[in-house]
């Protein structure tokens, strides 16, 4: 009986002593990384069909084939940023309903984010709604991994 446990104190002593611990380190091949940039008012083109509606299309070089395939888009907007302190006081998660009198979403595509814009409020007593007023867009770039596809 004592060599029994004797042989299973040492073969648990050389497992102990032979395995070893490894270190794994997970490694972000694009790390996430958001932009802030203007919206002006004056960029906004409006619908043809319908007035209600307009689009502003924001020229986005860093969002490129491998972000679209794999990563995420984030986008949030401001009316409130100070340029000269370089931050705002609150942004707002696009897509959302009901900031003034627009409702709001995105599209984006290699090297582009389009944002939208349709006009909620009261219809204007004449002719059509005037665009967004001007606002900053906060975009974030996430990484992700290919999941298979």
């Amino acid at each position: 009986m004592k060599r029994l446990l004797f042989a299973a104190l040492l073969g648990t002593a050389a497992l102990v002593s032979f395995s070893s611990c490894k270190k794994e380190y997970v490694t972000n091949y694009l790390p996430g990384v958001s932009y802030v940039t203007a919206v002006p008012s004056n960029g906004w083109v409006r619908d043809s069909n319908n007035p209600y509606n307009f689009r502003h299309e924001l020229k986005f070089d860093e969002l490129d084939a491998k972000y679209f395939d794999y990563g995420h888009v984030g986008v949030a907007i401001t009316f409130n940023y100070d340029p000269s302190k370089g931050h705002a006081t609150s942004y707002t998660n696009i897509p959302a309903e009901y900031i003034g009198n627009y409702s709001y979403t995105i599209d984006y595509e290699v090297g582009f984010v389009i944002i939208y814009a349709s006009y909620v409020g009261t219809p204007p007593v004449t002719g059509a709604p005037l665009p967004p007023p001007n606002m900053y867009a906060k975009i974030t770039l996430t990484d992700a991994d290919n999941g298979g596809n």
